[in-house]
């Protein structure tokens, strides 16, 4: 299990993070902001701010599917966690971010609590944060590349 909080500066304000951030919940946009990983999105409920979605991910070389749930309070908060899943990912794990202007970019502020199936525990945060920098930088080359 790997608990643990960080802090970054996303080079980009705040509207712009969130144009990119908005897109995760479309099916037909996340395959194309992260395409090592995410190899195709079904919505199955949206209530409110809180998004339901079948995933099948690709983590460590093999493929994996999963049930999320994402919840947006934009501009401040941006939450994913796990309801259910086959492999890799363990069910009621999530990664908050919280954000804040921060001059010409956005604070981020993490909190991760989340378990990885058949990983040893002092690999788990080291992987997870790994993980969690490649998605920031996958969002900010497709903001850059959609100009948006």
């Amino acid at each position: 299990m790997a608990r643990f909080t960080m802090q970054s500066v996303f080079p980009a304000p705040m509207e712009q993070l969130w144009k990119v951030l908005k897109l995760h919940v479309e099916d037909d946009q996340i395959g194309r902001i992260h395409p090592n990983w995410v190899l195709s999105q079904r919505q199955v409920s949206m209530e409110g701010n809180r998004w339901v979605m079948e995933r099948k991910l690709r983590l460590l070389g093999k493929n994996y599917s999963t049930t999320m749930a994402v919840e947006m309070a934009s501009p401040e908060m941006f939450r994913w966690e796990v309801v259910a899943a086959d492999g890799l990912l363990v069910p009621e794990s999530y990664v908050e971010n919280r954000y804040t202007e921060a001059g010409e970019g956005t604070k981020v502020s993490t909190t991760v609590d989340m378990r990885l199936k058949d990983v040893p525990g002092f690999l788990q945060g080291w992987m997870l944060k790994r993980f969690l920098s490649q998605g920031d930088d996958e969002d900010l080359k497709y903001l850059r590349k959609m100009q948006i």
